[in-house]
C-alpha cells in the first residue's frame, strides 16, 4: 500500500483498508485524483462535496424564523379561537380564513423547525426517508392549499358583489366546508409527485469507505422530471391562480365603482348619504381586502434557483 504524506491520524488514509488497495491497486496508486481526498478527515472530505455542515446564516436565520414563529402562531392561533368560539363568526369567508390560518399553523409548528434544523447540521438527515417525504409533502400540500383556498374566497367574494342573489343560495356554510376539504384532497395529490422524486441520498462509497453521515434530503431522481414539474405546478399554482385573482378583484372593483356612481347620484351629499358612502367604503375594503401566500412564492423560487 503506498505511503501518501498525511500526518493527520484521523484522515481517511489511515481508514482505508489495506486488503481493498489490493484489489483497487488503479485507484490506491492514482495519486493526482485520491491523494487530496485520502489526506482529508472525514468531516473536511464531506465538507468538500457537500458544503459546510451548519449554514454561515445560521445566527441571523434563527432570529428571523424565532420572530415568525412567535408573531404567526399567536395570530393565526387567535384567528382560529375568534373563529372557533363565536358563532356570529363563522361566515364563509371566515371558514375560509381558518383553512389558512390552519396551513399556516401547520408550517409554523411543523415545516419550520425542520427548516431551522436543517439551518443548523445540513447533513445527515436523521429522519430517514419517510421523514423526507413527510417534510417534502407538507411543504407542498400546504403551499397548494394555500393558494387554491385564496382563490376560492376570491371566487366567492366575485359572486357576492356581482351576483348576490345566485351567492345568497349556493354560499353556504355547508358548501364552503365541501369546497374547502376538496381543495385540501386536491393539494395533497398534486403534492405526491415531488413528493416521490424526492429522497435521502448519501455520496457514494470510495476507498473502501462509506459516508451513513452524508445523507441529505434531495432530489434522487432525474433532474429533467423535476424541473418540468416545477414548472408546470408553477403555472397551474401560481400564474393561473394570480391572473384568476387579478380578473375577480377588477371585476369586482369595476363593479363597486359603477355601485357608487349610482349611489352617489341618489343620495347626493346629505349626511345621511355622507354616511351610508363611509359604510360602503368599508364594505368596499373588506371585499377587496386579500393576500396571495408568501409561503409559495418563496418556496417556488427556492425551488427554482
Amino acid at each position: 500500500m503506498i505511503q501518501y504524506n498525511c500526518s493527520s491520524p484521523d484522515s481517511l488514509h489511515a481508514a482505508v483498508n489495506a486488503s481493498w488497495c489490493s484489489i483497487r491497486e488503479d485507484e490506491c496508486h492514482n495519486r493526482t485524483a485520491s491523494q487530496s481526498d485520502l489526506c482529508l478527515s472525514r468531516n473536511a472530505y464531506l465538507e468538500k462535496y457537500l458544503g459546510p455542515c451548519r449554514s454561515p446564516f445560521f445566527l441571523p436565520m434563527c432570529v428571523t424564523y424565532l420572530l415568525i414563529f412567535v408573531v404567526g402562531v399567536l395570530g393565526n392561533s387567535l384567528t382560529c379561537i375568534v373563529i372557533a368560539r363565536h358563532r356570529v363568526m363563522r361566515t364563509t369567508t371566515n371558514y375560509y380564513l381558518f383553512s389558512l390560518a390552519i396551513s399556516d399553523l401547520l408550517v409554523l409548528l411543523l415545516g419550520l423547525p425542520l427548516e431551522l434544523y436543517e439551518l443548523w447540521s445540513n447533513y445527515p438527515f436523521l429522519f430517514g426517508v419517510a421523514g423526507c417525504y413527510f417534510k417534502t409533502c407538507l411543504f407542498e400540500t400546504v403551499c397548494f392549499a394555500s393558494v387554491l383556498n385564496v382563490t376560492a374566497l376570491s371566487v366567492e367574494r366575485y359572486r357576492a358583489v356581482l351576483h348576490p342573489l345566485h351567492a345568497k343560495h349556493v354560499a353556504t356554510h355547508a358548501h364552503a366546508k365541501r369546497v374547502i376539504l376538496v381543495l385540501w384532497a386536491v393539494s395533497l395529490l398534486c403534492a405526491l409527485p415531488n413528493t416521490s422524486l424526492h429522497g435521502v441520498e448519501m455520496l457514494k462509497p470510495r476507498f473502501g469507505l462509506t459516508f451513513p453521515d452524508s445523507g441529505v434530503c434531495t432530489v434522487i431522481h432525474d433532474r429533467w422530471i423535476y424541473n418540468l414539474l416545477v414548472q408546470v405546478t408553477a403555472l397551474l399554482f401560481f400564474i393561473l391562480p394570480m391572473l384568476t385573482i387579478t380578473v375577480l378583484y377588477v371585476l369586482i372593483g369595476l363593479q363597486l365603482h359603477r355601485e357608487r356612481e349610482c349611489f352617489d347620484a341618489k343620495t347626493g351629499l346629505s349626511q345621511d348619504g355622507v354616511n351610508q358612502r363611509a359604510r360602503h367604503r368599508q364594505v368596499t375594503k373588506m371585499l377587496c381586502e386579500s393576500r396571495f401566500p408568501a409561503v409559495g412564492i418563496l418556496e417556488w423560487v427556492k425551488r427554482i434557483s
